[in-house]
């Protein structure tokens, strides 16, 4: 189910005037990652405009062919969101969802959530303009909106975070230009590979992270557990790499989107307090490989027998083959002690697949909106 889809069902604040009501969704928050992630939408019967529904307006139309126009104006966008349409019939309730366009600069500059005012000015058949104001609560970009409760329902987001991996980043492009001076005969393209080839490849990615000197930051990266809310922090890409540091859930969603750009399947996994990676190294994708990224940079580690996939490789660096090593043997028993968990729909569980998420239009955070497919 498209995201947009799963945002009707979510609690809203509502500015209600003479015959219309603005809507602010989930509750009186704005999560830009809900938004950003997602292609342009197709509008629908009885809905105008290609925003994803996050803010909108619901009317009734006082005539046949009435001509409304909405701008909606909020910090941290580039621009008003605007909607123009003609409603076709009298008494009959419409929705228009504008497209937020969003001031990237201004996102970044937002590092906790912040109280702010949303306008709304609607005109009717030309007439006079009629306003709302609305407060609402701008949260960080980097904050991903995962699992949300009111009552007895309950809306499962745990996609959202496949919109933090991003393969077209200019960290991967970097990431995989040092695999190939490393590695020249490890393929970086999309294709068939033996496991032995997929091994190598992930291996490659890994190496160059550590000897990058990106290392585990033991820090709790959830910001909401409940009991209406979940929610992480998550650092982007650049933020990774320039930092050199990453807990479990920004190093598995960076390698994630290393391993999407070569064509190998991945998944991030959320189990209680922490997050996994997993990626398929056969054809049929029936036993995925889990990697316990948190032993990223990690040193003087047990000597384990030298895996046969190195026999793909160039230049190895000990250290890094001991740590990927590692990972993949902690990361299969981690699996193995939460397994039970998943299925059970409970908000600390979360298998995501990317190929999945990216099927259900979920797009990553970078990817200009006009590119990606649009939701149905």
């Amino acid at each position: 189910m498209a995201l947009a889809s799963l945002l009707l069902w979510l609690p809203f604040a509502i500015a209600q005037a003479a015959g219309w009501q603005a809507s602010i969704s989930p509750g009186d928050a704005l999560y830009p990652v809900l938004d950003l992630s997602q292609g342009v939408s197709k509008p629908g019967e009885g809905r105008y405009g290609d925003g994803s529904g996050m803010i909108s307006v619901d009317i009734v139309a006082s005539q046949d062919n009435e001509r409304v126009d909405l701008r909606v104006s909020a910090p941290a966008l580039a621009q008003a969101a605007t909607v123009q349409a003609v409603l076709p019939r009298a008494g009959q309730h419409y929705t228009l969802k504008p497209r937020l366009r969003w001031d990237r600069g201004a996102l970044a500059r937002v590092d906790k959530p912040q109280d702010i005012a949303v306008d709304f000015r609607l005109q009717r058949n030309g007439g006079d303009v009629q306003t709302r104001r609305q407060a609402a609560r701008l949260h960080p970009l980097s904050e991903a909106l995962y699992y949300v409760r009111d009552g007895k329902d309950h809306v499962d987001l745990g996609w959202i975070f496949a919109a933090y991996a991003d393969p077209n980043s200019p960290v991967i492009d970097r990431i995989l230009d040092e695999v190939a001076e490393r590695h020249p005969f490890v393929s970086l393209q999309p294709g068939p590979r033996s496991s032995a080839q997929t091994l190598a490849a992930a291996y490659a990615v890994w190496e160059v992270l550590q000897l990058h000197g990106v290392r585990y930051a033991d820090e709790d990266p959830g910001l909401a557990r409940g009991p209406l809310v979940w929610s992480q922090h998550v650092r982007l890409h650049d933020d990774v790499w320039n930092e050199r540091r990453a807990n479990c859930i920004d190093g598995s969603l960076l390698l994630a989107a290393a391993l999407e750009r070569l064509g190998i399947r991945s998944v991030l996994l959320l189990v209680p307090r922490h997050a996994l990676l997993a990626f398929y190294t056969d054809a049929r994708q029936s036993a995925p490989t889990f990697v316990e990224t948190t032993l990223l940079g990690a040193r003087q580690l047990a000597v384990r027998p030298r895996p046969g996939f190195v026999g793909e490789l160039s230049l190895i660096d000990s250290d890094a083959l001991d740590s990927f090593s590692a990972a993949l043997v902690a990361g299969q028993a981690r699996y193995a002690r939460e397994a039970a968990g998943f299925g059970q729909r409970k908000p600390d569980f979360q298998w995501i697949d990317l190929a999945t998420a990216r099927s259900y239009g979920i797009v990553p955070l970078a990817a200009p909106a006009a590119a990606a497919p649009p939701r149905r």
